[in-house]
């Protein structure tokens, strides 16, 4: 079972595919790792049930073979987020850990249900953020403001002499404040050869930012956040060669902080973050004139999503639409629930518009569904 980071994705956008998809809020501590089994349990014989009632139990069977050990693997429940979507095919599956709650359901249908992602990615998607100061490193998942430190292997730069061993230059180092204090400020040798400890950082840096371009961003090409002091983050950026290295940076020292106070800082710069794109969205919406904007038109709406036309489509939280996009591309109601929304987020995703789910009070529009087109 692969882990999946970037959305959308190729896994989960196949029109020719049938998914079951499992959306789990879970207990995102280590204590709770029953719980989450138990619920994710009810979850399968709930699928199980859905899924026997259109296939025969060999199909079943199939489906839920991707995903059976999951069951009582103990250490996959630790490591829980907030919350969890899975998407089973009869030879794959995928899943993804979320920074944002989901209603617990189960979905099979002949597209992905990807509805319970598009909050978690929506403004701010996973990302590493990497701790650094100048003689150590540490290194987090991001999703949206969660943090979770990742446990680098021996073989990691995570400090000055660990990296540079016998290629060190300026001898032992350590940091002092202007009154003198050890801690944030200038670097000092206890030579005092400035520029060779410049150039030991340099060096430190570099051999920083390879280990993680190539055994991190490289591999999952997620953005990379620096959380560093200013002087720092201007270093890091002239050697930098990761082109993931993103404009979004977390300014200060991690070294004398918890974890929490890390947590802390880094969601303080996500809010800000979420708070100006989501005024940008508004602001955008209101200035778009009418002959560019579709409100609960799902007729119009529909079409409007094949043909590539719809930049931005908004959605007000838990809104539902009973029906389906037929073949001619229309509207045609019917028993489903948001097997409409769906096929529109789809369409809209597969010709590179945005989506947004938003509650109620953040709606731009009080008609629950409303887009702006391109042409």
């Amino acid at each position: 079972m692969k882990e999946l980071f970037a959305f959308p994705t190729d896994e989960i956008m196949k029109s020719d595919e049938v998914y079951l998809s499992i959306s789990l809020n879970a207990q995102a501590n280590a204590f709770e790792t029953e719980a989450n089994q138990i619920q994710f349990q009810n979850l399968l014989k709930e699928a199980k049930e859905k899924i026997c009632d259109v296939y025969d139990e060999k199909t079943c069977d199939t489906f839920l073979e991707q995903i059976k050990d999951l069951r009582n693997d103990s250490d996959f429940w630790r490591r829980a987020s907030e919350s969890i979507v899975f998407y089973v095919t009869q030879t794959e599956a995928f899943f993804y850990r979320l920074g944002a709650p989901v209603k617990n359901e189960v979905v099979l249908s002949e597209q992905a249900y990807v509805l319970p992602l598009i909050p978690n990615f929506q403004y701010v998607s996973y990302y590493h953020l990497l701790g650094l100061n100048h003689d150590k490193c540490t290194l987090y998942n991001g999703r949206g403001a969660q943090l979770q430190e990742i446990p680098l292997p021996e073989d990691a730069p995570t400090d000055l002499e660990k990296a540079l061993g016998k290629e060190l230059t300026g001898g032992e180092l350590n940091t002092a404040d202007y009154n003198g204090s050890v801690g944030q400020g200038m670097f000092h040798g206890h030579n005092e050869k400035s520029n060779e400890v410049q150039i030991d950082q340099n060096n430190y840096f570099r051999a920083v930012d390879k280990y993680v371009y190539e055994n991190y961003s490289k591999p999952t090409e997620l953005p990379l956040v620096l959380f560093a002091l200013p002087e720092n983050i201007s270093d890091f950026e002239k050697i930098s060669k990761n082109p993931h290295l993103d404009e979004t940076k977390v300014e200060g020292s991690t070294a004398q902080l918890s974890s929490a106070q890390i947590q802390d800082k880094a969601s303080e710069v996500v809010t800000e973050i979420i708070d100006r794109r989501y005024k940008a969205l508004v602001e955008k919406f209101n200035e778009t004139t009418p002959e560019f904007r579709l409100e609960a038109q799902y007729n119009d709406l529909a079409m409007a999503s094949i043909q590539g036309k719809i930049d931005t489509l908004l959605i007000e939280d838990h809104y539902q639409v009973h029906g389906v996009i037929d073949e001619n591309g229309q509207y045609k109601e019917g028993s489903e629930i948001n097997a409409y929304v769906n096929q529109l987020v789809q369409n809209v995703l597969k010709t590179n518009g945005k989506v947004y789910i938003l509650d109620k009070a953040s709606m731009p529009s009080d008609t629950g569904i409303a887009a702006t087109l391109r042409f």
